[in-house]
């Protein structure tokens, strides 16, 4: 499939970390539902995983945390059994794959290979106001006694800066913002790596894709308006 990416930094052998994108052969416009199910599901057979025991979530653009462990795992699964109102999920448990899905906001996976845990996290401006990374690294530090300075952190495909035009109730609450054509313009993905530096990730190991979802072959709200597709950002614990 030639819409899928992957971590240029992530060997994929203790975690293994793909972004499913739009591709180029489709407009936005043109998904529909059954499409979208489609090419989903040839997604999880082209990476040799089950969608049915991939976890997705009802994201609401919060700050909600949820672990995934043996006691709730029976009840998620696929896109008929969803994480309700949350926005990331952290989990120890292996070949059970992690799903955030987007059309803008920055997905992050995070890896920790001295505690074998990682997250999954969506962050739109709103998740990065409210810190939702630092949150999400504050639980697994307490449930599975992860550290910070040895993990791997990935943020994938999100809009850039110079896409991201936004008005000063926004920008008033970030660091990473330039005035383009008189209009703020920040950068979500630096702003989130601002806050995992200062949560104790070595710089060196946050990875930062280059790729906007302002481009053709991503789904992008801002570009696009409302439509069905998103793009799914995935993480495994091998």
């Amino acid at each position: 499939m030639n819409n899928i990416f992957y971590p240029s930094e992530n060997d994929n052998s203790k975690i293994y970390i793909a972004v499913l994108s739009k591709g180029i052969d489709i407009n936005a416009y043109d998904i529909t539902l059954e499409y979208r199910e489609n090419i989903e599901k040839d997604f999880f057979k082209y990476i040799n995983f089950n969608i049915n025991k991939a976890v997705f979530m009802h994201q609401v653009h919060k700050n909600n945390v949820v672990k995934i462990d043996e006691s709730n795992i029976h009840l998620f699964g696929g896109k008929e059994k969803l994480v309700e109102g949350a926005d990331a999920l952290i989990t120890n448990l292996k070949n059970t794959p992690l799903v955030v899905q987007t059309a803008d906001c920055a997905p992050i996976i995070l890896y920790c290979d001295e505690s074998k845990s990682m997250a999954a996290i969506h962050s739109g401006w709103r998740g990065t106001v409210q810190n939702i990374t630092k949150k999400t690294i504050d639980l697994m530090k307490k449930e599975y006694n992860a550290n910070p300075s040895n993990m791997y952190a990935y943020i994938a495909p999100y809009i850039a800066q110079k896409d991201y035009e936004v008005g000063d109730e926004v920008a008033v609450h970030f660091k990473n913002k330039a005035m383009i054509n008189n209009k703020w313009h920040i950068d979500n993905g630096l702003e989130i790596k601002s806050q995992m530096i200062e949560c104790g990730i070595l710089e060196n190991n946050i990875e930062i894709s280059n790729i906007n979802t302002y481009d053709e072959y991503c789904y992008s709200y801002r570009r696009d308006g409302t439509q069905v597709g998103r793009m799914l950002t995935l993480g495994v614990i091998l």
